[in-house]
């Protein structure tokens, strides 16, 4: 949801916004598949620190409300 703010088009010129944005799709993209590549797992929750999912008690690896972190990823690239 955050996302989807920052591309409102009232924010198209302004450039701290945009790169937000930006940093926020591909930081999305790497939490996602860092977990994904190492285990096949797509958590819900992270550890805050460490960026990944199997050590946080509350995550279940295969909650898949976490496969949006990777429509952020994929709407950034126009590929959404």
């Amino acid at each position: 949801m955050v996302y989807s703010g920052l591309k409102r088009k009232e924010y198209a010129a302004v450039a701290e916004v945009q790169l937000a944005r930006k940093r926020l799709a591909e930081s999305s993209r790497r939490l996602l598949l860092k977990e994904w590549l190492e285990d096949h797992h797509v958590h819900e929750n992270y550890n805050s620190a460490r960026g990944v999912g199997c050590d946080v008690g509350n995550s279940n690896p295969f909650y898949h409300w976490g496969g949006l972190l990777g429509l952020t990823a994929l709407e950034e690239a126009g590929l959404y």
